[in-house]
């Protein structure tokens, strides 16, 4: 029975000590108590810390709306066109007339200007190269050079090489022709920066000043790829009257017209007119940009989507002759 006893009183304080709450190391109390105050804190941080990234970002789409909005017309290449600046106006003709005494004022027809140059029968057709530069006299009519000298500057380059090349003709060094991209569908009137090096720096300067034909492309009007480039988005912070040029490219459709427009140093202007054949987005590194065509085209391209440098989006242009 004593025992009996005994063994109940065991297990009725064995089922006690099941049941009593086990007690924490005093020990432990502080850290419990850090880790507490952690967990709440690490959760007003994260708090803070979404609630400005969502600010940053609403504002910062603010302001590049507000970057990008045509608040004034961008400017346009001045005496690029008979309306340009230093034309004063559009050209009156007759009061130009009175001013010289002149009942007339024109332009050489071809066959004044093959006289002129003492072409005869033999080789005064459009199509002939008296000089032998491999530049048809139409062509030499057209950049007013002279058909019977191969090199009308005298700069040690011929003709076609320089008009190939994109160089003046017609003005001695290394001139270069006044050029202006027109996009009338899109309202786009932007000057055409030569760029002399491909590097990122150097480009990033050019297209301050309009759009930029990227270095070893074909020149406007000639045979091969002119590849040109502007900005698509505008930043408070950046430099120049043109970044943003390019952000509505990809309203144009095929079918389109791109209208380049050169000017030489005599004065001369030919207008070449390119329709749209295509558009396609690409990676930033796609060098099927650059790629070679042998009739005359034109590359235009812009960082998409707008905002971004993610992506290319291209237009392909060819002349229409």
């Amino acid at each position: 029975m004593e025992k009996g006893k005994i063994f109940q009183a065991q297990l009725g304080n064995a089922q006690q000590s099941q049941n009593r709450p086990k007690r924490t190391l005093p020990i432990l109390y502080p850290l419990i108590l850090a880790w507490s105050l952690l967990a709440r804190g690490t959760k007003r941080i994260w708090k803070s810390t979404l609630f400005y990234i969502v600010l940053f970002l609403v504002i910062f789409a603010a302001l590049f709306k507000l970057a990008n909005l045509d608040l004034k017309p961008l400017p346009k290449t001045a005496a690029l066109s008979e309306s340009g600046a230093s034309f004063a106006g559009k050209l009156n003709v007759g009061e130009l007339k009175d001013k010289i005494g002149s009942t007339d004022v024109s332009t050489l027809s071809y066959n004044d200007w093959a006289l002129r140059y003492g072409l005869d029968q033999s080789n005064n057709k459009y199509d002939d190269d008296p000089d032998g530069d491999g530049l048809a006299n139409y062509l030499e009519y057209v950049h007013m050079t002279d058909p019977k000298k191969s090199d009308t500057d005298g700069d040690g380059f011929s003709d076609r090489q320089e008009i190939t090349n994109g160089y003046d003709p017609d003005a001695p060094g290394e001139a270069r022709p006044t050029v202006e991209i027109s996009i009338p569908k899109i309202g786009v009137g932007v000057p055409m920066i030569w760029s002399k090096s491909a590097e990122e720096a150097s480009l990033q300067t050019d297209l301050e000043s309009g759009v930029v034909l990227y270095p070893k492309t074909a020149s406007p009007g000639q045979n091969g790829n002119a590849v040109i480039s502007g900005h698509s988005s505008n930043y408070v912070w950046a430099k120049g009257n043109y970044n943003h040029i390019f952000k509505d490219l990809n309203n144009l459709a095929i079918g389109d017209t791109v209208d380049v427009k050169t000017i030489q140093k005599n004065g001369r202007v030919i207008a070449y007119h390119y329709q749209i054949s295509g558009k396609t987005i690409t990676s930033s590194d796609d060098q099927k940009i650059f790629d070679a065509t042998p009739d005359p085209t034109i590359t235009l391209t812009t960082c998409w989507p707008l905002g971004t440098n993610l992506k290319r989006l291209i237009v392909k242009a060819d002349l229409v002759k």
